[in-house]
């Protein structure tokens, strides 16, 4: 047995060497190397893979993010990624969170965490978890026939049902939501989807984003839009790699709100497979009823299916109000550090929805 480290500036030498082509899993895919290697925050000697081999046999990895604490700039590091083989990998995944725990400085921090997960990493004395965070996924239209495809792929003779059942569905179900996309039409602001930022964007983000935990300039949003984890594909990898990688949908796109020229809000939304996020979003406070109704515009005019959201202002507004949800449930998270940014944490106390590597995937 052998453990091995990749640091980012090796990254995409390392998916096309010898080496690689023999590894069964895949630690990493060819996108995730590249998009890693063109942060803009990242050194390339800082670590950003560890795994564990018999032979070709890769038993277990784990991954690191580097970003940078705000204002200071003090690299930190997400965990990326976290697998071992469930039989021959056993007695493997606490050692290696504990060497990427020393790779990363013990600078490392989780985003979105499960209580499960939060368990387990409390136990190592090194982390401190947030207070459960509260979010909402709520669903738009019926996909039961995608859930099933993922879900219970041993029921193929399903899927035909299921897809007619899904059209039926949402085609009763159209008049709600066409009620809710005009209701919101009137009383949006003007919205822009941007690829590049100008000064005022760069300047309502510092602003807004004062209290982030996490960094972030305006080259971050361009390397999240232009370096995706995930591609569109409906075909299978001939090679294995154990977290998604090919999905049937995905957008990321930036988003800028204004009324009367003025920038209101800017926001980033993801699309992925009947899923979508908002993983980053900036707002004036006083506009916030109307940056919602327009986000909401945006969720149902693209005819997405469903969302996740945690973002605090967003969670209070649907506590009060049904917008255009068919059902929806209570979400629960946990945000963590290692013990030693908890000061810079209470500093700057917001982890956005897409911080870490969320935004990403």
């Amino acid at each position: 047995m052998e453990i091995r480290e990749v640091k980012i500036g090796e990254l995409v030498s390392f998916t096309g060497s010898e080496t690689f082509r023999r590894l069964h899993p895949k630690p990493i895919t060819e996108l995730r190397a590249v998009s890693q290697t063109n942060n803009p925050g990242a050194n390339p000697e800082h670590t950003a893979l560890i795994y564990v081999t018999r032979d070709n046999e890769v038993l277990g990895f784990v991954g690191l993010l580097p970003w940078k604490i705000n204002p200071s700039g003090i690299p930190v590091f997400a965990n990326s990624c976290w697998w071992v083989d469930p039989e021959k990998g056993r007695g493997l995944a606490m050692p290696l969170l504990m060497k990427a725990i020393e790779k990363s400085n013990a600078s490392m921090f989780l985003s979105e965490s499960t209580p499960e997960i939060k368990a387990r990493l409390e136990k190592t004395g090194f982390f401190d978890f947030s207070e459960p965070i509260e979010g909402v996924r709520g669903f738009f239209r019926f996909y039961f026939a995608e859930w099933a495809k993922k879900r219970k792929p041993e029921f193929p003779g399903a899927i035909p049902l299921l897809t007619l059942a899904d059209a039926v569905l949402n085609g009763i179900t159209a008049p709600f939501r066409w009620y809710f996309r005009t209701s919101f039409h009137k009383k949006i602001l003007n919205i822009e989807e941007v690829k590049k930022m100008d000064a005022p964007l760069k300047e309502f983000i510092r602003k807004y984003g004062a209290s982030d935990f996490i960094s972030k300039t305006p080259e971050h949003f361009e390397w999240f839009q232009n370096d995706p984890w995930v591609v569109e594909s409906t075909k299978k990898e001939s090679w294995a790699y154990p977290f998604t990688h090919h999905v049937k949908r995905y957008e990321l796109a930036c988003f800028v709100f204004r009324k009367n020229k003025e920038i209101k809000a800017f926001a980033t939304i993801s699309y992925r497979d009947n899923l979508a996020r908002i993983p980053y979003l900036y707002l004036d406070k006083q506009s916030t009823l109307e940056v919602i109704r327009s986000i909401w515009f945006i969720l149902l005019n693209r005819k997405y299916d469903s969302l996740v959201v945690y973002h605090p202002g967003i969670v209070s507004y649907l506590k009060k109000n049904r917008a255009a949800f068919l059902y929806r449930k209570k979400e629960i998270k946990f945000s963590g550090t290692t013990k030693k940014l908890t000061p810079f944490l209470k500093e700057k106390p917001v982890i956005q929805d897409g911080d870490g590597d969320v935004i990403f995937t």
